[in-house]
């Protein structure tokens, strides 16, 4: 079923957060663009129906552990968000977190990213494969399966963190997820099928929202959040992109179109693309980074 902007924003909503208290500069990723009437209008419906999808869910595992498994564990309700590059999967992934624990105050509501699951650069450069970093076969995809399903058994997970400034897996440095009510995954990777694998990422989400956007309209966002990120975060010297602080617009704007074109654009159309059909819910972005269409294929 599909929703334009405008039949979805007239959805009578129960949510009634006062988003004075939210602090949105440490949501909205850099470059991304959200406001208030957009979040009131798109998000407060969906987070009354990711609530209620949640309290059902609850009902359910507390009906298995009173009259079969005999133990109370809380069972997390997985929401799973992806999407192309630079599409605003963070952005949408951190509100979602945000609003759901606002309007749930009583729920532990957490969030990870599969970013954290990319081999270690050591180990991508032993392999050959730097170039297809955050493509399937730079995952430890079968470390994050486990991680998963350890969660959904209620255990106590350190699950894997990332730098973006260091391009690496951060060391010894765990976020670990302990039985919260609802855990939000973000990730380009998490709706994909391999092969003949034995367990999908998917497997262990119970809700999967698609950010879809245009080729030419991420295309466009990865450069200007690169130039973005060139006069910021590549000046200093841990960065990984360090080597390019003194490029100069042109000269900066020709490698990241040289980057879209050799390593995202195929990443999108071969592996990221073509799992949006699996998905439960797939929101569409407009040029101003909006939301301006859903389409339900399972509430």
């Amino acid at each position: 079923m599909e929703f334009s902007k405008k039949q979805w924003g007239n959805i009578e909503s129960s949510v009634d957060i006062n988003l004075e208290d939210i602090d949105f500069e440490s949501l909205l990723s850099l470059n991304d663009y959200a406001t208030k009437q957009e979040i009131k209008a798109l998000y407060f419906p969906l987070i009354e129906l990711l609530s209620e999808k949640t309290r059902r869910h609850k009902d359910y595992i507390t009906y298995i552990q009173q009259k079969i498994v005999d133990r109370k564990r809380t069972i997390p309700f997985v929401i799973g968000v992806s999407g192309g590059v630079a599409a605003g999967k963070s952005t949408v992934a951190r509100l979602l977190a945000e609003l759901l624990s606002k309007h749930n105050p009583d729920w532990n509501v957490d969030l990870i990213t599969t970013d954290g699951y990319i081999l270690p650069k050591k180990e991508l450069l032993a392999q050959g494969i730097m170039s297809k970093k955050g493509f399937p076969e730079s995952y430890e995809s079968n470390t994050l399966i486990q991680h998963l399903k350890s969660i959904k058994d209620g255990e106590n997970v350190p699950t894997y963190t990332y730098s973006h400034l260091t391009y690496d897996r951060l060391k010894d440095d765990y976020h670990y997820v302990d039985q919260p009510d609802i855990l939000i995954i973000e990730g380009v990777n998490i709706f994909q099928v391999h092969g003949h694998a034995e367990q999908l990422v998917s497997d262990y989400i119970d809700y999967k929202i698609f950010l879809d956007v245009s080729l030419d309209l991420m295309k466009s966002w990865y450069i200007q959040r690169f130039l973005k990120l060139q006069q910021s975060a590549f000046q200093k010297p841990e960065s990984h992109f360090y080597q390019y602080k003194n490029l100069t617009q042109h000269e900066a704007v020709k490698l990241a179109t040289q980057l879209w074109n050799d390593i995202n654009e195929p990443n999108v159309i071969n592996n990221i693309y073509p799992t949006k059909s699996r998905a439960d819910l797939i929101l569409h972005k407009a040029e101003n980074h909006t939301i301006d269409n859903l389409i339900f294929n399972q509430f």
